[in-house]
């Protein structure tokens, strides 16, 4: 279903590019059109801003939660109205129709893969003007560099940064020491956690090594936490966008296939896609690791009745360069049919949503990684981290990450497409049904022939 979601997603986004104001240009702006707070002086009345979001749950309640303090703080001036719009391939296929309809809302809140079709799109005002022209209301330098990384293209910030997360390495000391492994066993490289993977497969009867989601965001973070981009050239962040794929490079392969040996070996657990089932398998205690996102240490929490810790994910190749990718959603303020004053408000909104404040109190009620660093300082979360190592593990690797090229992750409005396309062929090769490599130069000619479509379709 996430494989049909995420191909659906791809397919609207490259139709709306077709007839979208901004014709699949890289956009980022001129500061000069970035309204400032002068714009909201002159507005008749309130200004009301739409905002669209795909969060359930608790995590919905948390950001209606905030909302209704921004508009208690502004009543009279700005009103914001939070909608719910479905899940996130749902908010991106109808934004994408919004665009054609022009009736885009004022603010979206769109996930990590949608970065590169927002900034073909041509539809916002990156977030570095806007700051700029609103001094004194977020400061950019606040923002942690992993996210702010991810979200900027040719060195600007188009978004910001709302909900995030990373990928983590949850372990079940329990199993290790019954494997015989020492407390202090080092789990700091993939070589290192396939090896202990290996030993609890091979000495705790009916223990997996390792279980993680069988989606393709870990075939993602094994690339960059090897120091090699995902796609070329420079994973489309410098100068031109993005061209191709790349899953065979010597590091990605060594790295991916440490992975799929666990799994052809039987040390590796398969739960399918859906990160919870991973968790599940966690908490019964099934598996000795798990990779999975920093979202899920609440659940993990909740249902663990053994030791356990949560630590950074693995790296394969130079500390320097190599690093997780963020995951998560960020803000992005619509331009072309709004109003200097909407954009304006629309502007208020997304730094207040990002300010310490704010980002500590979703973080506390979600579990989502705080992007604001002065949330650290915070007395609050002082003591929060001090109770919970898991969330200070999320937080020590998100300050850690070194803000480079590889892990940046790739950045082409095809990215929902390529998803969709490496899956598959990696699976079945997971599975011991296809070798690796054969699988790897398949999912790569895949996504090559949707970035050729996607970059036909946008001009580039």
């Amino acid at each position: 279903m996430r494989r049909s979601a995420s191909a659906l997603a791809a397919l609207v986004a490259l139709a709306a590019l077709s007839g979208c104001g901004g014709n699949g240009k890289n956009d980022t702006g001129d500061s000069g059109q970035a309204p400032g707070p002068e714009a909201l002086k002159a507005a008749k009345g309130p200004v009301t801003v739409t905002l669209w979001h795909g969060l359930g749950d608790t995590n919905a309640v948390a950001l209606q939660k905030l909302v209704g303090r921004f508009n208690a703080q502004h009543r009279g001036k700005i009103e914001v109205k939070a909608v719910y719009q479905g899940q996130y391939p749902d908010v991106l296929a109808k934004y994408t129709a919004a665009i054609r309809d022009k009736s885009t809302p004022s603010l979206l809140l769109s996930y990590d893969i949608s970065t590169g079709f927002l900034h073909d799109a041509g539809q916002t005002v990156p977030a570095q003007d806007l700051a700029e022209a609103n001094p004194g209301t977020l400061s950019l330098d606040d923002i942690r560099p992993a996210a702010r990384n991810y979200y900027s293209a040719q060195g600007k910030l188009m978004a910001v940064p709302f909900n995030t997360s990373m990928p983590m390495l949850y372990v079940n000391d329990d199993l290790l020491k019954k494997a015989g492994l020492p407390a202090n066993t080092p789990l700091n490289t993939l070589d290192q956690v396939v090896a202990a993977a290996k030993t609890v497969h091979r000495k705790v009867p009916k223990a997996g090594g390792l279980v993680q989601p069988f989606d393709t965001w870990w075939i993602e973070q094994l690339t960059a936490a090897a120091g090699v981009p995902y796609c070329a050239p420079d994973n489309g962040r410098k100068g031109g966008a993005a061209s191709s794929v790349k899953l065979t490079s010597p590091q990605q392969r060594k790295a991916i296939g440490a992975v799929s040996d666990l799994y052809t070996s039987g040390a590796g657990l398969d739960t399918g896609e859906d990160g919870s089932n991973a968790v599940t398998a966690f908490q019964q205690g099934k598996v000795a690791m798990m990779f999975n996102s920093s979202g899920a240490a609440g659940k993990v929490k909740e249902g663990a009745d053994f030791p356990y810790r949560a630590l950074p994910y693995p790296l394969s190749g130079p500390a320097a360069t190599s690093g997780p990718v963020v995951g998560g959603a960020a803000l992005w303020v619509n331009g072309p049919g709004h109003s200097a004053a909407e954009q304006a408000a629309s502007w208020q909104v997304a730094a207040f949503l990002a300010s310490p404040a704010s980002q500590e109190e979703f973080s506390r009620a979600t579990g989502y990684a705080p992007i604001n660093k002065k949330v650290d300082a915070l007395p609050g979360q002082r003591k929060t981290l001090a109770a919970r190592p898991d969330l200070k593990a999320v937080i020590d690797q998100f300050n850690k990450t070194p803000a480079t090229t590889a892990a940046a992750g790739c950045l082409t409005g095809a990215m929902p497409a390529v998803r969709a396309d490496v899956l598959g062929p990696i699976q079945s090769a997971f599975a011991g049904k296809t070798p690796l490599d054969t699988a790897l130069r398949n999912a790569e000619s895949a996504a090559n022939r949707d970035i050729d479509r996607y970059r036909e379709q946008a001009g580039q």
